[in-house]
């Protein structure tokens, strides 16, 4: 129902100043032709019908806005949007003067609102300017909200250009307009001395009156404005000091916010990359995320939110980040990737040493798999493994650092301590041996083969920094941990098993390191051997080592199952 009333109300708004543009425009014809016009104007607009259904749409409007204001969580968001906003509350700063000098002074005094009045008026005495302007806040914030409304539709994108064209120069011959009407009046000497009885003495009260009046309009106009930003002030403030947070997990990245907040909000609010194209209103739907953990804390779906997704079929752990307001903690993928950050690019990561876990998966028998199966089967196998373990390494928390063909680097502990770290390593090495069996059952179904992998994790010292030209940089980690790490891969491969765990990974998580067998590792670096137990099964932790890690029945939505 807002979003509808929304809607109208703006057409009507947009309807008004568009005729209204258009009535400067037909200056350029004559003075005759656009006082014609706008006497005709005049009568639709202040019957009684016309006149409730303009300051009606005006009024709805306005309070949506305000409280759309007040609802909002964070300004982070796209220039255009911020532009749109702003000029939607700059436009009625501009408009209550006008409408004070014209409608009011009909109301109250009965002086016309033509353009012999007007316009002369405001080039006699050198304030046209703000007549120019008093509508651009108007039509840019109308143009934007229709590209909002209507930038996914096919037809708009084909004709963009030509609406373009159209909303620039619609402006442009209105101000060439009312420019052409104030050069006929200035050769009118009838026009010359109406505008200066107006301006004497004998008209004093009625021009105090207005000036009251409009100075009375806009201290209730910036009463309002500031009193929904103190609320929403205290509203945030309240919601921090409550402690009533919730935690929603990222691929990479944890974030607590206040309850209340939607995903797209939090996105915004801590610089992570988003997409986001119809400004939050459930239109578009490519702010889309899968939410793989942390199912109970999701309100049900609102009418506008599951409209969109009926449309695009979407299945039922998909929701709308800006509409999903989490109740408790949880787990999001988003789901149509953007490689740009919401808005500002956060401070850049700065090489530093630091004790980090490196895990790597190996695919050991990729040239196996090549020699019996077409290069399209082998590719879709690549997609379904890659596609898997990243998705188990980002439920854990961890960072990938690069895939190759046969290897998958990731790290975990870039923002947490080692303890925590070696903790979520050892959870994405049980995630991905489920991974690694479910996928293996297809396959064994469909081909009747099998993927095997080595898992190593080493926790270690490396210098840990971002690398690349592109947006974003890729994460690396360069010393001794990575080169241990090498070293177990090999002792893995050599040995046959599936998980190559050094001892410090378990001393670092607290836990006993499970039956295996023991074997001492030559380090690259350092003179003292790497103690690393060698298991066909990945270890079972006591507990998940955070909450909203993808459970088992996530990971099999993830592949469509």
């Amino acid at each position: 129902m807002r979003r509808s009333l929304r809607l109208a109300s703006g057409l009507v708004l947009f309807t008004y100043i568009t005729a209204h543009l258009i009535n400067h425009a037909l200056g350029l014809v004559s003075l005759k032709t656009a006082e014609a016009a706008l006497e005709f104007a005049v009568e639709v607009w202040s019957s009684p019908l016309g006149t409730v259904l303009l300051y009606g749409a005006f009024a709805i409007h306005f309070v949506l806005a305000l409280w759309s204001v007040y609802e909002r969580r964070t300004f982070r968001l796209p220039p255009l949007e911020l532009l749109r906003i702003a000029l939607g509350f700059t436009l009625p700063i501009m408009l209550i003067g006008h409408a004070a000098n014209t409608r009011l002074a009909w109301e109250l005094f009965g002086m016309p609102s033509d353009y012999a009045r007007v316009v002369a008026t405001l080039w006699f005495t050198d304030t046209q300017g703000m007549q120019l302007g008093v509508m651009a806040p108007g039509w840019v914030h109308g143009c934007l909200g229709l590209h909002f409304l209507l930038n996914r539709r096919p037809l708009y994108r084909k004709l963009r250009y030509v609406l373009f064209a159209f909303a620039l120069l619609i402006p442009v011959f209105s101000g060439l307009g009312f420019i052409a009407m104030a050069r006929e009046l200035s050769a009118s000497t009838a026009a010359a001395a109406a505008v200066t009885d107006y301006l004497g003495p004998e008209h004093a009260a009625e021009r105090a009156a207005l000036a009251q009046w409009r100075n009375g309009l806009l201290l209730g106009y910036f009463g309002l404005i500031g009193a929904i930003f103190v609320a929403r002030a205290v509203r945030n403030a309240l919601e921090r000091g409550r402690r009533h947070l919730v935690t929603i997990s990222y691929p990479g990245r944890t974030v607590r916010v206040p309850r209340g907040w939607s995903v797209l909000e939090a996105s915004r609010s801590f610089h992570l990359p988003h997409a986001s194209m119809c400004g939050g209103r459930a239109r578009c739907s490519t702010c889309r995320v899968r939410v793989s953990a942390g199912e109970k804390a999701c309100p049900p779906a609102a009418p506008d939110e599951r409209k969109a997704l009926e449309r695009i079929g979407a299945p039922p752990d998909v929701r709308l980040a800006c509409q999903l307001r989490p109740q408790g903690d949880l787990s999001v993928i988003p789901l149509v990737r953007t490689e740009r950050p919401n808005y500002r690019p956060a401070s850049p990561r700065r090489s530093a040493e630091r004790e980090v876990v490196v895990l790597y998966c190996d695919f050991l028998n990729r040239a196996e798999l090549a020699a019996d199966h077409m290069p399209q089967d082998l590719l879709y196998v690549l997609t379904l493994y890659i596609e898997g373990l990243s998705n188990a390494i980002r439920a854990a928390r961890g960072m990938l650092s690069y895939i190759e063909l046969d290897s998958l680097c990731a790290l975990f502990g870039l923002e947490r301590d080692p303890a925590r770290a070696a903790r979520q390593a050892l959870q994405a090495a049980g995630t991905i041996e489920q991974v690694m069996a479910e996928l293996n059952e297809r396959l064994g179904r469909q081909w009747n083969c099998k993927v095997t992998l080595a898992v190593s994790i080493h926790l270690g010292r490396a210098v840990v920094g971002e690398i690349g030209a592109f947006d974003p940089p890729a994460v690396i980690a360069i010393g001794e941990a990575v080169d241990a790490t090498n070293a177990l891969r090999k002792a893995a491969a050599a040995h046959g098993a599936a998980f190559a765990i050094s001892q410090a990974v378990y001393a670092a998580a607290g836990l006993d390191p499970p039956p295996g067998e023991e074997i001492m590792v030559a380090s690259p670096t350092k003179a003292a051997a790497i103690p690393v137990v060698l298991s066909a099964t990945a270890p079972v932790l006591p507990a998940p080592a955070a909450p909203g890690l993808a459970p088992r029945a996530a990971l099999q939505r993830l592949w469509g199952q």
